[in-house]
């Protein structure tokens, strides 16, 4: 029972997060929609009235095409919306650049912010012991394996035993100590 109240209560919490994404990442709409409305119809007077009772029948006989000023009304009409729409999906694409630029933003000074709360390191020469060998070719391929690598490895020879050793400038030892353990198979700081 726990089990399933435990599941229910996680699902409508991931329910709530997803639903709040998705609400912030809907545009904003900041115009309402145009509405043309017709004119309204003007008083006749009474001898017109009959004419005007009358002309309806005819004008749904007839349906005369729009005369030029219907039609440059419904152009401009027509430019107007067709207007208010690429002005929308102008204001729409720059609230999205917008929204990237402050993330952009965010994540800059996060980092920095990161960064500087990091104690800086100081920079040391560590002697890390990359190999001790009984015999000295082993020794020498260590060594050219090391130097191809880059680092300033020596032979140093110690009791019968040729050890292998490296000399490193970093701030992180660690780091250092995993890199030569991979290659090498083990490695220990000498100094």
């Amino acid at each position: 029972m726990l089990l399933i109240l435990s599941g229910i209560l996680t699902a409508s919490i991931f329910f709530k997060v997803g639903l709040n994404k998705w609400l912030e990442s809907k545009p904003e709409s900041t115009q309402p929609p145009v509405v043309v409305r017709p004119a309204p119809p003007q008083p006749i007077s009474p001898p017109q009235e009959e004419k005007a009772k009358e002309e309806p029948k005819a004008e749904e006989k007839k349906q005369t095409p729009p005369t030029e000023p219907q039609k440059q009304k419904e152009d401009l009409i027509a430019r107007n919306t067709q207007d208010e729409k690429t002005k929308e999906v102008q204001k729409t694409q720059e609230s999205k650049n917008l929204k990237a630029r402050k993330q952009e933003t965010r994540k800059k000074v996060a980092k920095q912010e990161k960064q500087a709360e990091k104690p800086k390191r100081e920079v040391k020469e560590y002697v890390i012991q990359i190999g001790t060998f009984s015999s000295k070719e082993k020794a020498d391929r260590a060594l050219k394996k090391a130097k191809g690598m880059g680092y300033k490895a020596e032979i140093v020879r110690e009791d019968k035993l040729y050890k292998v050793r490296v000399r490193v400038k970093t701030d992180n030892p660690k780091k250092v100590l995993a890199g030569l353990r991979s290659a090498f198979g083990s490695a220990t700081i000498k100094q």
